[in-house]
C-alpha cells in the first residue's frame, strides 16, 4: 500500500477503532467492577496517523492493518504488584487473548520504567448485537502495570530515553538508582499492603473473641473499625473515609487508645440514648437510628466540650447543654 492509501484506509476506519476503544473499555470496567478489583486508572487512546505511519515504517510492514497491533490501546493501572496476575486473568476471561507478552517477570531492575504485561486481544464472539458487528476482527492491545510502573515510565518517556541504552553513560548510574528505588517502593508497597490486610484481619479477630483484650490496643484504623463493628453490631458501619475522619477528631483530642475511647462511651452511653432518642437523626426508613460514627461523634460531643468545640472550629455547642447536665449528674 502507499503512504496515501495507508491514510485514506486510516481515515475510513477512525469511527471503528473509537467504537473499539469504547466497547472494550466498557467490557474491560465491568469486568473489574464484578470482580471487586480496585484499580487506579485506564486510560485509553487510538493511535493518530503519524504514530501509526512511524510504526508501520519501522517494521517495514507490507500489511500495516494486520501487522500494527495497537491502533487501540487500553491501560490498566493497578494499585499493588499482585493485582496485575488477576488483572491478566480478567483479560482472558473478557476477551478472546491472541497473545502475551510478560515484560516483568525477568526483567533486570534497571528496566523497571518499561515493565508491564502486554495483551493483544479481540472482542469475542458472543458478545453480539449492532455495537459489535464491525468489531469482531479488530486487535487492540491492552498494557498492565502499577502505578509506579506507570510513573517512571511516564518520566522517561518525557526525558526521550525509551531503553536504558538510551542514558548517556554519565547520566547511566543515577537513572539505574531512580529506577531501582522505584522498583523497591513498588515492592514495599505490596508488602505494606499484605501487612495493613494482616493487622485488619487480626483486630476483627481479637473483636470476636474478647473486647476487653481489644480496648487494650492503640487507636488507629484497623483497631477503632473492628471496636465500632463490636461496640454497635447493630448499628449501620461506615466506610473508611469515615472512620479515618472521626479516628482524627479523637487523636487531636487527646484520645489515642481504644481503652480511653471505650472508658467516654461506657460513662455517656445512657446520656447518648436519652439525645438519639429526643433528636433522631433524619431519616426514611422507620429505624432512625445514628450510624457507628455518628454514635461516637455524639457521645464525645456530649461527654467532651473540648472535642465538641474543637471539631466546630470554636462555635458554641448549647444543644449538648442539658445532656452534659445529665452527665454530671451520674
Amino acid at each position: 500500500m502507499t503512504e496515501d492509501e495507508i491514510k485514506s484506509e486510516f481515515e475510513r476506519q477512525q469511527e471503528t477503532y473509537r467504537a473499539l476503544e469504547r466497547e472494550s473499555l466498557f467490557v474491560l470496567q465491568r469486568a473489574l467492577t464484578r470482580s471487586n478489583i480496585k484499580f487506579h486508572s485506564i486510560p485509553t487512546r487510538v493511535k493518530d496517523i503519524k504514530s501509526f505511519l512511524d510504526k508501520v515504517k519501522r517494521k517495514e510492514s507490507r500489511e500495516p492493518f494486520k501487522d500494527v497491533s495497537d491502533i487501540v490501546g487500553l491501560r490498566v493501572i493497578c494499585l499493588f504488584l499482585s493485582d496485575i496476575p488477576r488483572v491478566g486473568q480478567l483479560i482472558r476471561d473478557s476477551f478472546k487473548v491472541v497473545s502475551e507478552d510478560d515484560k516483568i517477570e525477568g526483567v533486570e531492575v534497571d528496566s523497571f520504567g518499561y515493565m508491564s504485561f502486554h495483551f493483544v486481544a479481540e472482542m469475542r464472539r458472543e458478545y453480539k448485537g449492532p455495537r459489535y458487528e464491525d468489531l469482531g476482527d479488530m486487535p487492540f492491545e491492552i498494557q498492565v502495570r502499577t502505578i509506579l510502573m506507570d510513573a517512571w515510565a511516564n518520566v522517561s518517556h518525557y526525558l526521550d530515553y525509551k531503553t536504558d541504552v538510551d542514558v548517556p553513560k554519565a547520566l547511566r548510574r543515577d537513572f539505574y538508582a531512580l529506577s531501582g528505588l522505584f522498583y523497591i517502593a513498588d515492592s514495599h508497597f505490596e508488602l505494606f499492603f499484605k501487612s495493613s490486610k494482616d493487622s485488619s484481619k487480626e483486630m476483627r479477630t481479637l473483636a470476636s473473641k474478647s473486647t476487653p483484650e481489644l480496648v487494650q490496643q492503640e487507636a488507629n484504623l484497623d483497631s477503632v473499625t473492628a471496636y465500632l463493628r463490636t461496640r454497635y453490631p447493630d448499628r449501620e458501619h461506615s466506610d473508611p473515609k469515615a472512620v479515618s475522619e472521626v479516628l482524627r477528631e479523637l487523636s487531636n483530642a487527646g484520645y489515642t487508645t481504644l481503652q480511653q475511647i471505650d472508658n467516654v462511651v461506657n460513662r455517656t452511653e445512657k446520656v447518648f440514648e436519652a439525645y438519639e432518642k429526643e433528636h433522631p437523626p433524619v431519616s426514611d426508613g422507620k429505624n432512625r437510628r445514628f450510624a457507628d460514627i455518628g454514635a461516637i461523634r455524639i457521645i464525645f460531643d456530649i461527654a467532651d466540650e473540648t472535642f465538641a468545640s474543637s471539631r466546630r472550629d470554636g462555635k458554641p455547642t448549647e444543644e449538648y447543654k442539658k445532656f452534659r447536665s445529665m452527665l454530671q449528674k451520674q
